[in-house]
């Protein structure tokens, strides 16, 4: 009698019947692990906000397209909190063994090292960035009611109705809240800013009046604007947005705003710290070339975002530099945060 491994049955081996079934359990045991090793290991693309919106829809396309390439399923997880502080944690903390991705904005590892003074992780020592999926715009929106249709409007209304005036971001510790903290800075205004949590509720408000302005991505302020509900007073960065090529840029609106042509917001990809080189530009080359299909272009674009290329160790230098910036900025408002 002997014992097969993993099978918990006595065979008797003496007999050819019995013979031939004991070959038949050998061979389908090995069967079953040349088939597991065979199987691609799945790719987690760890996402800090909930399914549905913007960052999510983005994943997802993606991923589909690198099943496609690949072969290799392609997951999305979500784990939303505290603007992606949660899944980044989560990343950080992952083995670097090229099964997990964080996909996240700017504000992970340019907003939270000064944000949260007592972190448990460092967003720049223990995030590999990878790759960049694109640059997006902010957009000042106004509730319907408010008797400004451009920017330079909306300053005079705001100069004339001190310290009443309110706008809403997506969060506390967000662009949208710091953009109106340039906003103030730059024109001399004194708007009050209140926090929302996330676009939908600070849209609503908008919408209703509660406040009198809010601050959200130009991809999320585009249909609203074209239904008469919001209106998109002006945008960030150089250039107009190509969904909203009436609206002026804010520097174009008003010549003392050029800070916000150097608003620097992205959404990229990230990697757990330890993730060799060689792995992260292989996996920058697998997700430049996703970006390139059909589906994804077409969720690029209704997202507002723009995107170019740039390798694993050019996004790195983007990220330390964005890091630096935002730093100064957030630091020089004394705003903090509590993990």
């Amino acid at each position: 009698m002997e014992i097969l491994k993993g099978h918990a049955m006595m065979i008797d081996i003496s007999g050819k019947a019995a013979r031939r079934r004991f070959c038949g359990l050998i061979a389908a045991s090995a069967a079953v692990r040349l088939a597991r090793a065979q199987t691609p290991v799945p790719l987690h693309i760890v996402v800090g906000f909930p399914p549905g919106g913007a960052l999510d829809i983005l994943a997802r396309v993606v991923g589909q397209r690198l099943t496609e390439m690949t072969g290799r399923p392609v997951v999305v997880d979500n784990q939303p909190g505290a603007g992606s502080l949660i899944a980044a944690q989560a990343v950080a903390r992952a083995r670097p063994d090229n099964t997990t991705l964080l996909l996240a904005p700017v504000v992970v590892p340019a907003f939270f090292p000064a944000l949260y003074p007592k972190m448990t992780f460092d967003p720049i020592a223990d995030l590999t960035p990878v790759a960049e999926l694109g640059d997006f715009s902010l957009a000042l929106v106004a509730a319907p009611t408010v008797p400004a249709s451009n920017l330079a409007e909306f300053i005079e209304y705001v100069r004339s109705r001190p310290g009443t005036v309110s706008y809403g971001s997506m969060s506390a510790g967000t662009p949208s809240h710091f953009l109106g903290v340039m906003l103030n800075r730059a024109a001399g205004l004194d708007m009050l800013h209140i926090p929302y949590k996330g676009t939908a509720p600070v849209l609503i408000a908008v919408q209703s009046g509660e406040v009198q302005a809010a601050i959200i991505t130009s991809g999320e302020a585009v249909e609203l604007h074209k239904q008469g509900r919001i209106k998109v007073l002006g945008v960030t960065g150089k250039e107009r947005s190509p969904l909203l090529p009436e609206v002026a840029t804010m520097a174009q609106a008003v010549p003392g705003l050029r800070d916000m042509e150097d608003v620097s917001l992205w959404y990229g990809f990230f990697a757990p710290r330890g993730t060799a080189a060689a792995q992260a530009e292989s996996l920058n080359l697998a997700l430049a070339d996703a970006l390139k299909a059909p589906a994804v272009q077409r969720q690029i674009v209704q997202q507002d975002l723009r995107t170019r290329y740039l390798s694993a160790a050019e996004f790195g230098e983007r990220v330390r530099r964005d890091s630096q910036v935002w730093g100064d900025i957030i630091r020089e408002t004394g705003f903090t945060l509590e993990q």
